[in-house]
């Protein structure tokens, strides 16, 4: 027994026999099935441990493969026990455990089996090949026991003078052993033995003659015609059972059996097909009813001969433009099977003859994709050829008058028979005409005539079912004929026949154009393979990017490729849009999205920019009336000022007589007198002037004119440039603040008028200041001119819209044009 207590060194375990215990030589301990060492697979036992000779006091433990299980079951102080169900393994080891506080523990175990008991052997065979001197008998064992099982192959032979010899082999499967009594008769049967039981096969008897095989026949030729062929072999000996199987290549086995006459060596084989590829094989056995059959010639590889085609074409057309003068028409014709065509066809010839013209045409084309003709009335003849001769004709006058519906079948009913094939039925035409026959035709739909079949019916027949170019998931149409003579047939026409379909697989690829204010889709169609049957509408949704709000427009007809009748539609907004594709089994996928803008209306964009235009130009003109508001009152005030401001040659002041009156009753004169050249005349060329600001004090309270140092340490009294018809009344309100004017100086010589006051007279060039700032105004109208014409120089004085100047003066400013107002100082 193998110890599974390897690195214990003394500890050794030994194996008993079923009920002895095992144990170790030292300290015993006892491990034992109830059922013996060896058990059928998937029973039931109990697992003993016995440590009675040797009680333990430590810890007891039982384990399956060296793994602890934890049912045990302790039964007193010696005996612990384990139940084993149903098991599986062909060999299973338990270990019983004592651990103390030793260092070594107490060990025992028990190995067990598990197989099956031995089958009965079945199919046993005997047999002696011609001209061997041995006999090979062969059986089958069953099923696997997993066990070591003994199979004996017993032997009883019995003499012609009855002396009976029975011996045994043993073997595995078969056994050879050599023929002791050529004249004898055998018995053989076989036992088979394992520890759980054991097996008889049934007896086998027989003679020598029963079980001899003779050499399989050796073929040495075969001649073949188009439907006959003879095989030739070679076979000395007397008549023999012979048997001859032949096949087309990769087709099934066809049998035939019969008992060769003595002396004949040949056999004919009939039935087969021209010009077919066909594979021949033959055996023996040396007597009809007893036996046993030779193994299988060599096969032989032959081929038929080539007949003329016997069977006419079925011949069928499709109309292009039925309602022209000269019609287009493609004839159709359905290829001749392997047996019909007797051989490898070389070629179709068609031979149009045309009623009307009286002309006939032949054509001849080695492809039978049909052949398109011309013409309004004409009978087709159409036949093919091998290299044997050509088939029966086939003829047919075109075009056939369809559009009679009285001839027509009635009720066409189209149902999926199965994945692919389709059940049509029909009801006979109301006309009490002699139908000659109907012809069922179908294509895919939505590729024309591409791809079309035909089904003839007998008259009597008015179902039918079409399996042929039938796919599941493909849509389909045709029509039924019903057959008259003189080229009439009624015809009803069917459509959306499938014989099994689902969703689409893929929506539709849509395109968006947007113009004018108006969306229009157009999409190309969902590929034949992803339609999944017949399309029964289409369905746009148009989702709203801002809020995913969503809109569904559909059904659509699935024969159109654009839609525009879009409504609700937002300017402005962008959105996304998507189709999808629906048959009778439910919506498809949807397809790619397209994103797309809506724009606003033309008309809404004019008005939009009219709109703005319009609020432009009113802001413009306020600001322009307020604007003119602000400084009105300021600039009619200020324009005598603007234009001594504008002009570049100002006449001395000082020279006009205005001036010397208003001085001369005041007894005011400038602090820093007007220096006026004795030789300058009022006529004289005007002086270059300088215009300076210089701060002044000004108290509006007292009328009187206010004063400013001057730079010999004198005062200057300022009197004022005031427009015409200007009063002191017009001053605004009491105010004392500092203003800044503008004064206007000029260099000039010293005058030699006889007119002119000096009382101071410093040098002989006179600085005079005359402030352009003549209209009395409180600070704040002061601000606004500043603000208005110095910082913004909005409105320059002369060039203002509003106002007309005061003074028409042209290219010159005179003293008659001016007028110094010193009124004020009254």
């Amino acid at each position: 027994m193998t110890s599974l207590c390897a690195g214990l060194p003394a500890l050794t375990l030994v194996t008993l026999l079923c009920g002895v215990p095992a144990a170790t030589a030292g300290e015993q301990c006892t491990a034992y099935s109830e059922v013996g060492k060896v058990v059928q697979l998937g029973s039931s036992f109990r697992i003993y441990c016995n440590f009675s000779t040797n009680p333990c006091h430590g810890r007891r433990s039982i384990h399956i493969n060296r793994k602890e299980v934890n049912s045990r079951i302790d039964h007193n102080a010696t005996i612990s026990s384990f139940q084993v169900t149903n098991i599986t393994e062909n060999r299973v080891f338990f270990t019983c455990k004592c651990t103390t506080s030793s260092k070594n523990p107490r060990l025992c175990g028990i190995d067990v089996d598990a197989g099956y008991a031995p089958w009965t052997p079945q199919n046993l065979t005997c047999i002696q090949k011609e001209g061997s001197g041995n006999v090979t008998c062969s059986w089958k064992k069953g099923r696997e026991t997993h066990l070591p099982t003994i199979s004996e192959f017993w032997l009883r032979t019995l003499a012609p003078d009855g002396t009976a010899m029975v011996s045994s082999i043993l073997g595995s499967g078969s056994v050879t052993f050599p023929i002791l009594e050529p004249q004898g008769s055998y018995s053989v049967w076989v036992k088979e033995t394992n520890q759980l039981g054991s097996a008889v096969s049934s007896s086998l008897n027989f003679s020598l003659n029963d079980i001899v095989m003779p050499l399989p026949p050796e073929i040495n030729g075969v001649d073949c015609s188009s439907r006959h062929c003879v095989l030739h072999w070679d076979r000395g000996q007397g008549p023999l059972r012979m048997e001859v199987q032949y096949r087309a290549v990769q087709e099934t086995w066809t049998t035939h059996r019969f008992t060769q006459a003595k002396g004949n060596r040949t056999w004919g084989i009939n039935d087969l097909e021209p010009f077919m590829l066909y594979e021949i094989r033959a055996r023996c056995k040396l007597m009809p009813e007893r036996g046993v059959w030779s193994e299988w010639s060599t096969v032989l590889t032959t081929r038929t001969d080539e007949e003329v085609p016997r069977t006419k074409l079925d011949i069928w057309y499709t109309e292009q433009s039925p309602k022209s003068q000269n019609t287009s028409l493609t004839v159709l014709w359905k290829e001749l099977n392997k047996s019909e065509a007797g051989g490898r066809i070389l070629g179709y010839r068609l031979e149009v003859h045309d009623l009307q013209q009286g002309s006939t045409r032949v054509y001849t084309t080695n492809s039978s994709a049909g052949w398109p003709i011309a013409c309004t009335r004409c009978n087709v003849t159409l036949s093919t050829y091998n290299s044997k001769g050509h088939s029966p004709p086939a003829c047919m006058t075109l075009p056939l008058h369809t559009d009679l519906p009285a001839f027509a079948p009635q009720n066409v009913l189209c149902m999926p028979n199965s994945n692919s094939s389709i059940a049509i039925s029909w009801q006979k035409p109301a006309t009490a005409g002699h139908v000659s026959g109907y012809l069922v035709e179908w294509c895919p739909a939505k590729r024309g005539k591409q791809g079309l079949k035909w089904k003839r019916i007998n008259p009597d027949q008015l179902s039918t079912v079409i399996t042929e170019n039938i796919h599941p998931g493909e849509c389909y149409q045709g029509a039924v004929y019903a057959l008259y003579k003189d080229r009439i047939a009624g015809k009803t026409s069917f459509l959306d026949v499938f014989s099994l379909e689902s969703a689409p697989t893929q929506g539709p690829t849509p395109s968006v154009n947007v113009g004018d204010g108006r969306v229009t889709v157009t999409w190309t169609e969902i590929p034949l393979e992803h339609q999944r049957g017949c399309l029964k509408r289409y369905t746009i949704y148009l989702e709203r990017a801002r809020d995913r709000t969503i809109q569904k427009y559909g059904p659509i007809d699935p024969s159109l490729r654009s839609y525009s009748a879009f409504s609700g539609l937002h300017p402005g907004e962008r959105y996304n849009l998507s189709m999808t594709g629906s048959t009778t089994a439910g919506e498809g996928r949807r397809g790619k999205t397209v994103v797309f803008f809506y724009p606003r209306h033309k008309q809404q964009d004019q008005q939009v920019f009219y709109v703005i235009i319009f609020a432009g130009c009113t802001l413009f003109l306020c600001v322009l009336v307020v604007m003119s508001l602000c400084q009105i009152s300021s600039v009619r005030k200020r324009v005598s000022m603007c234009f001594f401001c504008s002009m570049p040659d100002v006449p001395d002041p000082a020279n006009s007589k205005w001036a010397k009156e208003c001085a001369a009753i005041k007894g005011l004169m400038l602090d820093n007198q007007f220096s006026l050249d004795d030789s300058s005349q009022s006529e004289e060329e005007p002086h270059t002037l300088e215009i300076q600001e210089f701060p002044m004090s000004w108290d509006l309270a007292n009328p009187e004119l206010s004063r400013t140092s001057d730079p010999d340490g004198g005062t200057t009294d300022l009197c004022l440039l005031l427009p015409p018809n200007h009063s002191p009344s017009q001053a605004s309100p009491l105010y004392d603040g500092q203003l800044t004017f503008s004064y206007i100086k000029s260099f000039s010589h010293d005058s030699d008028s006889s007119e002119q006051t000096q009382e101071s007279k410093g040098t002989d060039v006179t600085v005079d200041y005359i402030s352009p700032q003549g209209l009395l105004a409180d600070s704040s109208e002061v601000e606004a001119e500043n603000d208005c014409l110095g910082d913004m120089n909005f409105f320059p004085c002369p060039q203002s819209p509003f106002l007309e100047p005061m003074f028409q003066c042209g290219g010159k400013l005179t003293l008659d044009a001016v007028k110094i107002d010193c009124s004020f100082l009254d």
